[in-house]
């Protein structure tokens, strides 16, 4: 029985197949009754691979269409995704019968039909699930209630990061149970495949709607990842999962043309940039970004392809991050100075079919409220009109940083809705900065959760001063310390204190970066 058609000779496939990525599983016959039997034949395409050349790939990402009205070749998006570690494919053979598949290579678009094959490696997949359940039913397992607290999609963020960054089997039950529409929906789900990709682990209850998942993670290692919404749905989102992880991730030890170094990961994110209910792509590249490299050292950087907005996302970005040396942890920090305001940098943006005034106009508006309460502070102002290169759909933003002299970074956003006017939102926003200036505290409202993650992972004690921890920063400290040896500590304002702090001892998790 041959692997590949005749239409690819064996050397071709011998050249192929060591630098393919991605396989389609396809198949015209009846929908698979169970799960196990997709991932029998899953597993069984993938050992037949690996005993022809893909000994020196970790993992391989798949995706899974069955009907009778697929197009031929069948697409490559779509469908349900899986990464199934080398580990697990101990004596797979073939695929059942009817079922073929379609394989693309990093470096070409060409799409390669792959026979079908007898149903007599069914059963020797069956066996490779059942060896697979056996060794899952002997690991520990956390339970995580995904209802708790603000009960959102960041239980899943987190959990996920810090499960793949402890190698910590999770199972995260009642997801978002209390939101109009519970359980998954596409954001969530592109970002624990993602991290999945990243740890090369096993994530089961991955679907729109799923309201349980479990996450059994493997190797967590440096590599070029792709992470899509294929949404309106935030891309941003996916970084704050997935940035964690690649300071902590392994080195490999062959570096190839995406990661010369052998230690700086790439991702490749799309959906949308500038999205509500979610910090856009600029805020990573001027506030979180920056006040990480500041207070831990780590090396990473954002870049901004194209915008993308609601409803069709669209937009792209490129996060690169390089993994801590071997051994070593992230330091903690002390964030408890805010200084005083030194510059104000005000950035408005619009794409498409919205007017190049618009973000005059939002820059305007922000300007003059800031300049009310922020007195003899330099305002640096920039108003952007994207071309179609640069943004896809129509949309408009407004980012706001203020820059103090202890090196703190506070930053507001706005996105442009239907029916709202551009100076409301400008207002708004600048609003928003003002009060986290006069406040006292050393971050914004949406960076004091963010960095929750990583005063968790430090060797030593953090302290931050910032307002009174929202709910997401509270969820955040939760999780952090079911997943980790992580202690938090949360002390109101006293005497001359105004702002709350936040304390943290940290569980000084090493990055394990052993060449692979």
């Amino acid at each position: 029985m041959h692997l590949f058609s005749e239409t690819l000779s064996a050397h071709k496939a011998s050249s192929f197949i060591t630098t393919l990525k991605e396989v389609s599983l396809w198949s015209s016959a009846t929908v698979p009754t169970s799960h196990e039997q997709v991932s029998c034949a899953r597993s069984a395409v993938l050992h037949a691979l690996v005993q022809r050349g893909l000994q020196r790939l970790p993992a391989l990402r798949l995706t899974c269409h069955f009907g009778k009205n697929l197009p031929h070749p069948p697409s490559l998006c779509g469908g349900d995704r899986l990464i199934i570690p080398k580990t697990a494919l101990a004596s797979a053979q073939l695929s059942q019968r009817g079922l073929g598949a379609v394989a693309r290579s990093t470096n070409s678009h060409t799409c390669l039909k792959l026979q079908a094959f007898s149903t007599c490696a069914l059963r020797a997949g069956q066996r490779v699930m059942a060896a697979r359940q056996e060794e899952a039913a002997g690991e520990k397992v956390l339970s995580i209630d995904g209802s708790m607290l603000e009960g959102g999609g960041q239980i899943l963020r987190n959990a996920a990061a810090l499960a793949a960054i402890t190698s910590t089997p999770i199972k995260v039950s009642k997801i978002r149970a209390g939101r109009s529409k519970p359980g998954l929906r596409a954001q969530h789900l592109a970002g624990l495949q993602l991290v999945a990709d990243l740890c090369q682990g096993r994530l089961e209850g991955g679907t729109i709607g799923s309201q349980e998942i479990s996450l059994t993670p493997h190797h967590l290692s440096c590599g070029h990842h792709i992470g899509d919404t294929k949404t309106a749905g935030s891309c941003m989102l996916l970084a704050q999962a997935a940035l964690p992880c690649l300071f902590m991730a392994h080195q490999v030890s062959s570096p190839v043309g995406t990661m010369p170094d052998g230690r700086t990961s790439v991702l490749d994110l799309r959906g949308g940039t500038d999205a509500c209910m979610a910090p856009p792509a600029a805020y990573a590249q001027h506030v979180l970004l920056p006040m990480l490299q500041r207070l831990q050292g780590v090396q990473a950087s954002l870049d901004l392809h194209k915008r993308g907005f609601f409803p069709k996302g669209g937009g792209r970005v490129l996060l690169s991050a390089a993994a801590l040396a071997q051994g070593t942890c992230l330091p903690a920090f002390q964030l408890t100075d805010p200084g005083h305001v030194t510059r104000v940098r005000i950035m408005a943006h619009t794409a498409g079919k919205v007017k190049e005034q618009v973000a005059s106009r939002m820059v305007e508006a922000a300007r003059d409220t800031i300049k009310q309460s922020v007195k003899n502070t330099p305002i640096d102002c920039e108003a952007v009109r994207e071309g179609s290169d640069r943004a896809f759909g129509d949309g408009t933003g407004i980012l706001m940083v203020a820059e103090t002299s202890t090196g703190c970074l506070l930053g507001a956003s706005g996105i442009g809705e239907r029916g709202v006017q551009a100076e409301q939102i400008a207002t708004t926003a600048a609003d928003e900065l003002v009060q986290a200036i006069c406040s006292g505290a050393c971050v914004d409202q949406w960076l004091q959760d963010q960095l929750v993650v990583f005063m968790a992972l430090g060797q030593g004690e953090s302290k931050l001063l910032c307002t009174e921890p929202t709910l997401h920063t509270r969820t955040a400290m939760v999780v952090a310390e079911q997943l980790t040896a992580a202690r938090f500590e949360v002390h109101k304002p006293a005497g001359k204190i105004k702002c709350w702090q936040v304390h943290c001892i940290g569980a000084a998790v090493p990055a394990d970066t052993t060449h692979i």
